[in-house]
């Protein structure tokens, strides 16, 4: 299909342009005799030396007369007039010498009207063909031609792109295989790592699992040649299973806390989000979790939602929220705490509503242990 439309339009030959000439000269061709009579009438109007009986009334005769009268006047107001109307005079001349010389020269030719509008409608039929404007074809014609020099080096080109996907293949390999020997020797060491940190956060028995698991072989994934899993036993002798399915949401949180604290010294993540972390533990527990929370806040941002006194008191920032108002209306604020205010807070986690100095000397002792370890 290429072909034959880039030989229609080889033969065809049309120039930037040419489309705008061609109607205006199949115009000119088409109005010839009329042109023709219209420029004799004006030649005769303009020119007294026509030999016909309306010399007299031309237009170079009336000029010449009107300035014989005027040229007798001997006014100064009279010569700017005069040389306006002498120059009009000169100019009418000329103009009336080109329109005699456009009238000799000018062509009758029905054989070459023929040929004009033979050629627009070929050029109006391929156009409609293709359904673009006349004047789009020139351009039409050289896309066609190089989509058909493109389809001549076909070959070359995918030849080419063979040699080049077979070395991007090969880099692939080498860079996932690279990638699958860290991958190995890192789960075992980050699995144990995690699982101790498990046994701290109160998950004894717990056991963190990193499963890999080989992709088929020619495969091209994006995560390299296995899929990486993290698989959990919150029990001893339970088969281990995906996080999402044997994780309850605060351990969860736990198991994420365990896996950031062993990734610490490698993470980039700016900021972290804790919540239902302390579900379910107390005492020591809670000690350790707050510790190791202070412990990764001093490499990103961590925001721990806790009811515990213990992780609220290793915290840099204390934000308590609460609620007011009534049904409809309710109300909730956060409210950044000032240090004797946090005290008082984590007193009353302590020991409930009411304040009493016994709970407001452990906090305080909490609090400042916390502070300055």
């Amino acid at each position: 299909m290429l072909t034959y439309q880039s030989a229609e339009l080889t033969e065809l030959d049309l120039r930037e342009g040419e489309t705008r000439e061609l109607e205006l000269e199949q115009k000119r061709l088409a109005n010839a005799e009329g042109i023709l009579q219209q420029c004799q009438e004006a030649i005769t109007l303009c020119n007294s030396d026509q030999g016909n009986s309306d010399q007299g009334n031309s237009a170079i005769t009336a000029i010449t007369k009107a300035v014989s009268f005027l040229d007798g006047i001997e006014d100064e107001q009279i010569r700017p007039i005069l040389e306006l109307m002498s120059s009009g005079l000169i100019q009418i001349e000329e103009a009336t010498s080109d329109l005699e010389h456009y009238a000799q020269n000018y062509e009758i030719d029905p054989g070459k009207l023929v040929l004009v509008e033979a050629r627009l409608g070929k050029v109006y039929e391929i156009a409609r063909k293709h359904r673009i404007e006349p004047s789009q074809i020139p351009r039409l014609s050289d896309t066609i031609k190089a989509e058909l020099e493109a389809i001549d080096h076909m070959d070359v080109e995918v030849d080419e792109l063979t040699v080049k996907l077979d070395s991007l293949k090969s880099q692939y390999q080498k860079l996932a295989k690279k990638l699958a020997r860290a991958r190995k020797k890192t789960a075992k060491t980050l699995s144990s790592e995690v699982t101790r940190k498990l046994a701290e956060l109160g998950m004894t028995g717990a056991e963190f699992i990193i499963e890999l698991t080989p992709i088929p072989a020619g495969t091209l994934a994006a995560n390299g040649l296995e899929d990486v899993e993290f698989l959990i036993s919150t029990n001893t002798g339970h088969s281990p299973g995906p996080l999402n399915k044997i994780a309850s949401g605060g351990e969860l949180s736990r198991i994420s806390l365990a896996i950031q604290v062993a990734t610490a010294d490698t993470s980039s993540v700016p900021t972290l989000v804790f919540d239902e972390v302390d579900v379910g533990i107390g005492g020591a527990t809670a000690e350790v979790v707050g510790n190791l929370l202070r412990e990764l806040g001093r490499q990103a941002q961590i925001i721990c939602v806790t009811h515990l006194p213990q992780v609220a008191s290793q915290g840099n920032q204390h934000l308590k929220v609460i609620k007011e108002g009534q049904d409809l209306a309710v109300e909730t604020k956060v409210i950044a705490l000032n240090e004797p205010e946090r005290v008082e807070e984590i007193a009353r986690m302590l020991g409930g509503i009411s304040l009493t100095d016994q709970s407001l000397a452990h906090a305080q002792e909490m609090f400042s242990s916390a502070q300055n370890s």
